[in-house]
């Protein structure tokens, strides 16, 4: 193209050639020219960032950062003890005495029932929630998790099935 485009050899370019030719006008333009002297200053903390000149220019060096920690720091809490398992007591079946009453509710009969449970089923066992299934139907059953303070914290009911 010549140096002088007129307005309808513009309006015949497509999108792509039309950018071309801008950027290519500009590139020119930015070349044959001095940049203005800036006498502004940078603000406060930035006075140590250099950008380069121009497009293409070299890159300014890497910044000094710490290394990164090949082992990540450790954990606060750590240092003191692991609390995040809880440590309790497993009483023997021969000292645990007494019961505890606990209220079930069966979803199928749409009935509460009051159970008087052994604290040693509970007590005595390693496991942190017990689960115990209470029959009280000749088709379904109740089973309730319950944690060491005798609260539920699932239940749920299954059916019962003989063998012949």
């Amino acid at each position: 193209m010549s140096e002088k485009v007129t307005r309808e050899e513009l309006q015949k370019l497509d999108k792509h050639q039309l950018i071309a030719f801008i950027l290519n006008n500009i590139v020119k333009k930015a070349g044959d020219e001095k940049p203005p002297a800036c006498n502004a200053t940078s603000p406060p903390g930035f006075g140590d960032i250099k950008l380069p000149a121009k497009p293409g220019a070299a890159p300014s060096p890497p910044l000094k950062c710490p290394p990164i920690p090949k082992t990540p720091p450790p954990v606060p809490g750590d240092a003191c003890g692991d609390f995040s398992k809880k440590k309790r007591f497993i009483a023997s079946p021969d000292q645990v005495v007494g019961e505890k009453r606990i209220f079930v509710k069966c979803e199928r009969c749409d009935k509460t029932f009051i159970i008087d449970l052994p604290k040693k089923i509970v007590l005595s066992n390693p496991l942190e929630v017990v689960p115990v299934t209470i029959l009280h139907h000749p088709e379904h059953a109740l089973t309730v998790y319950l944690d060491q303070n005798f609260e539920s914290r699932r239940d749920y009911v299954s059916e019962l099935f003989t063998l012949k």
